[in-house]
């Protein structure tokens, strides 16, 4: 009588194993797509983000910097493209807007970290704050696109 209770223990323990081996591989899963550099916006009407930019420029040692200077530039005006793909979108909302200005809000705070970062990159005078700044620009560069893409997941009407 005893090997009942026990039984069913048993199969609860090996359901709840299966769960947690579940959440972890849907966890890992989800880990590994948030650590990609391919991030993209998929805002109807809003061209898709353009990681490749900052892949072209990020091997870029301090002898390039003229180099890392037209490309971070170039991240500049895709960046400010987006936001002009944005807005004209936000120009034909009616409802449902609060969210999405909320989300824009984000994307033009990272629009001026950016700028600020490639300020302090092609400023930068010696090799080690050159590359510390360098660093700096590509995980600005990453969040102006995750905030561009957060535009996507926006209620729009």
């Amino acid at each position: 009588m005893e090997a009942e209770p026990f039984g069913r223990y048993i199969g609860h323990m090996k359901k709840l194993l299966r769960l947690q081996r579940l959440a972890f591989v849907l966890g890992f899963g989800a880990l590994a797509l948030a650590n990609t550099d391919a991030v993209v916006a998929g805002v109807d009407g809003v061209e898709l983000s353009a990681s490749h930019l900052w892949s072209h420029i990020k091997g870029d040692n301090y002898d390039k910097r003229a180099h890392f200077a037209n490309g971070a530039n170039l991240m500049l005006a895709k960046l400010d493209e987006q936001i002009g793909e944005l807005k004209a979108k936000r120009a034909v909302m009616t409802t449902d807007t609060k969210d999405w200005d909320f989300a824009m809000k984000r994307v033009q705070a990272s629009r001026v970290l950016l700028a600020g970062r490639v300020d302090n990159a092609v400023n930068a005078t010696t090799p080690e704050t050159w590359g510390d700044a360098k660093d700096n620009v590509g995980e600005a560069w990453h969040s102006s696109q995750l905030a561009v893409d957060n535009m996507n997941s926006t209620r729009t009407s």
